[in-house]
């Protein structure tokens, strides 16, 4: 939904001619706000973070793109009416209409009709025509680029990606576009043309129709492999939508139909503007109708009175307007936190209703202690952390951060074939050497065993020295095993496999469905399949019981205390009892709760004491390890939380622009935010209460002092 954050004390007043009103978004490219020209008009201002504008070489590709973003004209395209590419910050400004990503649609009302989707296709289509003509390729289509509006969708953001090739973010070797939409000969490091788009418009029909991804969810990299060497999932549409969407998809870009025959295909687009009620499935056409009537900070009238949002959509916005902290039960919270037990009922202020969409006051934290609902006064976050750089280390030659175990830090260069391990506490190199194949990956340290991929091998090595004990041909897969004691557990799509751990032999195999993590722990493997949770014997390989949640997994399982807990694809936290596979107890996030924000975006929970955290999109929460009761539940400002950790009373986590957010353990309130790293560098790994992580062209180790 359209969301607004007030400007803070580090934002601009004004971009050029454009006066700030609010924040819409951020992302890899830079920050995003609602403004206003001097005539009134409501515009969407995107400003290029620094370190991308000061590279020369984006810069020029920059110029080059928004002038051919500027020469696009086609109805179904958010026009770019204003830019400086030149300027310090660079910035460019596209017309503000009020809409809602296909993205959150999907996921928030399901898959649409098939009437509706053919006509959402034609129009991304002839969106696409128009990109093209102007000598553009889009090469990042996908759900959250396209901006859904009265009148008919709006591609967005084209022409922006390609000017961030061959810069820091390359360099570090980001992949531009999102996994499951990029086209295979991208993944392949071939040139890609309109085709590409192409194959990015077939799967986000299939997905609009189906309401799941063609190529599944999980890791990056496994649904890069899907999309490179499998067929894509087509089950959820008719069998003449299958087709069309089959050749769009097709692994070749020769294969792949041309606009003009897209065009034939799907149902040209009636002559005039589109309406609601001709293509809209209802839900989205009430919920768009909402945020038409949402009135926009800094202008006079309602949000009708805009234009598009490509950021809003694309990347998407905070839903509250600045951090917020439910304690639903103080007395709880406090006692859960320091392992005590007291919980009467009567002691219970749960707070119900409360809609997680209620815009609180610049920089304010609201907590509500009682069962009235009196807030407490605003409490202002804490004062900013003092985190110490213990070392850092150049990442040259093509390095990344794979691995952080056993007091060592493991890298690995797919470029050059590199392995490398470095201390830990020092950033000393403790050894290095060379593979032999493409594609190197150091993929886990587990059991006393270093695995990596390389070429069509998988090894196992001594992680003091490197030196390779086995390898095992798996054609790519470059799978993750975990050693317990003799045997090797990994997971491959619809299977684990054991091997034993000192030489590679296959022992057996066990099928539980499509799924992407496994966890061992007391004689028991721990696999997902889809909703069914499995529980199988280590020594008889024989299941000892299943658990079926009512959605999706999409953590992996934790085991602690005698409990298994993990997230599901609705924002659901489920603890199941380890031992007999019962529910002991699930919370989820219904009714004024529900963020389409919470589809897919939890990360895994972490227990501590006698408390299991869990995070979604939408909230940071603490429940009582043993009942389930809710603790405190925390509104993050960020965009997309990725990682999670609880250390010395205090919770981290971080999100997609890089930042470090500190919550206090006990409460939920805020302590601090700090800009950690580059945009787009991946994910920190935190042990101890350190966190390493690639910065740039670096590699950092960096705790926080108390």
């Amino acid at each position: 939904m359209a969301a607004f954050a007030p400007l803070t004390s580090g934002d601009p007043e004004q971009i050029g001619r454009y006066r700030l009103a609010a924040r819409l978004g951020q992302g890899g490219m830079g920050r995003v706000y609602l403004a206003r020209s001097p005539s009134g008009r409501m515009v969407a201002v995107k400003v290029v973070r620094a370190s991308l504008a000061d590279d020369a070489g984006f810069r020029q590709r920059f110029v080059r793109e928004v002038a051919a973003a500027s020469q696009v004209a086609g109805f179904f395209t958010a026009a770019v009416v204003d830019a400086d590419a030149e300027g310090r910050p660079a910035w460019l400004a596209t017309e503000y209409i009020p809409g809602l990503s296909l993205g959150d649609a999907v996921a928030e009302h399901g898959a649409w009709p098939e009437r509706a989707v053919r006509q959402l296709g034609a129009a991304l289509a002839e969106a696409l025509g128009a990109v093209h003509r102007a000598g553009v390729v889009h090469r990042d289509l996908k759900p959250s680029n396209v901006l859904l509006a009265a009148d008919g969708p709006r591609l967005i953001d084209f022409g922006i990606s390609l000017a961030a090739e061959d810069t820091v973010l390359t360099e570090t070797g980001v992949a531009i576009g999102t996994p499951g939409f990029i086209p295979p000969e991208q993944l392949r490091g071939e040139k890609a043309g309109p085709a590409a788009d192409v194959f990015a418009l077939g799967a986000v029909l299939a997905y609009t129709a189906a309401g799941t991804r063609p190529f599944g969810n999980g890791a990056g990299h496994a649904v890069n492999y899907r999309v490179v060497h499998e067929e894509p999932d087509l089950g959820g549409l008719s069998s003449a939508l299958a087709e069309v969407t089959a050749r769009c998809l097709a692994k070749d870009p020769e294969q792949r139909p041309a606009i003009p025959e897209l065009l034939q295909e799907l149902g040209h687009v009636p002559d005039g503007p589109l309406t609601e009620d001709h293509w809209l499935p209802g839900p989205v056409a009430a919920a768009i109708a909402r945020v038409r009537a949402t009135p926009l900070p800094g202008a006079s009238g309602p949000a009708a009175e805009g234009g598009a949002t490509p950021e809003a959509a694309s990347e998407p916005s905070p839903v509250t307007a600045s951090p917020e902290v439910e304690i639903v039960d103080k007395s709880a919270a406090e006692s859960a936190a320091s392992g005590g037990r007291n919980r009467s009922l009567t002691r219970r202020r749960l707070l119900t209703g409360l809609s997680a969409t209620a815009v609180l006051g610049l920089g304010t934290t609201a907590a509500l202690l009682n069962g009235f609902g009196r807030p407490e006064e605003p409490e202002k976050p804490g004062s900013a952390p003092k985190l110490k750089q213990l070392w850092s280390r150049s990442l040259s030659g093509g390095l990344s951060l794979d691995v952080v175990a056993n007091s060592a830090v493991y890298l690995s260069s797919d470029d050059q074939g590199t392995l490398l391990a470095l201390d830990a506490r020092n950033g000393g190199r403790r050894w290095q050497r060379r593979a032999t194949g493409s594609g190197t990956v150091i993929t886990s340290v587990s059991g006393g065993t270093l695995y990596y991929g390389s070429g069509d091998y998988l090894y196992a090595a001594d992680p003091d020295s490197g030196e390779t004990r086995w390898k095992d041909k798996d054609y790519t897969l470059h799978m993750a095993p975990i050693t317990v004691g003799d045997a090797a557990y990994a997971r491959f799509q619809t299977f684990f496999f054991v091997r034993d751990a000192n030489t590679g032999e296959p022992l057996w195999k066990y099928e539980v469905g499509a799924g992407e993590d496994i966890v061992v722990a007391d004689g028991t493997v721990y696999a997902h399949g889809g909703q069914v949770l499995h529980a199988v014997d280590t020594g008889t390989g024989k299941e000892r019981w299943t658990h079926e949640a009512d959605s999706t997994a999409v953590t992996r399982p934790v085991v602690a205390r005698g409990m298994v807990h993990f997230g599901s694809r609705d924002g659901t936290l489920y603890a199941v009892d380890a031992r007999t596979g019962t529910e002991s107890w699930r919370r989820g996030f219904t009714g004024k709760l529900w963020d389409p924000r919470i589809a897919d975006g939890a990360v895994d929970p972490v227990v501590a004491g006698e408390v299991v955290y869990f995070a979604n999109n939408a909230y940071v929460s603490a429940f009582d390890a043993g009942t389930g009761e809710p603790l405190w539940r925390h509104s993050p400002t960020a965009e997309e939380v990725d990682t999670l950790s609880v250390t010395a009373g205090t919770v981290h986590f971080t999100d997609s622009t890089g930042t470090l957010y500190a919550l206090d353990a006990r409460t939920g309130r805020p302590k601090w935010t700090e800009d950690l790293m580059s945009v787009g560098d991946g994910r920190p790994h935190i042990v101890d209460g350190t966190f390493y992580f690639e910065d740039g062209d670096r590699l950092r180790a960096v705790s926080v002092v108390a």
